[in-house]
């Protein structure tokens, strides 16, 4: 099932953050062409960029062992029509 996304989106180095409302929750995601990360649910679109901001720290310091870039200038984006989730049923 395809469907548009409503929410945000970042990008850090190869990373694309994306944080989407899904009810009354919203629903977070870090991913790359090589990593796929999925945070827990929000409720709240402030913490989901905060939520967002921590799995790429963690990411960055415990799977590639460098430091995480500056996170908290972060230019967040509203999402678009070409803004995608794609599940698999």
């Amino acid at each position: 099932m395809f469907r548009p996304l409503s929410g945000f989106k970042a990008r850090v180095g190869d990373l694309n953050l994306v944080v989407v409302s899904e009810f009354d929750e919203w629903r977070v995601v870090v991913h790359s062409a090589d990593v796929i990360l999925q945070g827990q649910r929000q409720f709240k679109d402030t913490k989901a960029k905060e939520h967002a901001c921590l799995l790429v720290q963690n990411y960055y310091e415990e799977i590639r062992k460098e430091p995480a870039p500056d996170l908290t200038q972060l230019d967040w984006q509203p999402t678009g029509p070409t803004d995608w989730l794609v599940w698999k049923t």
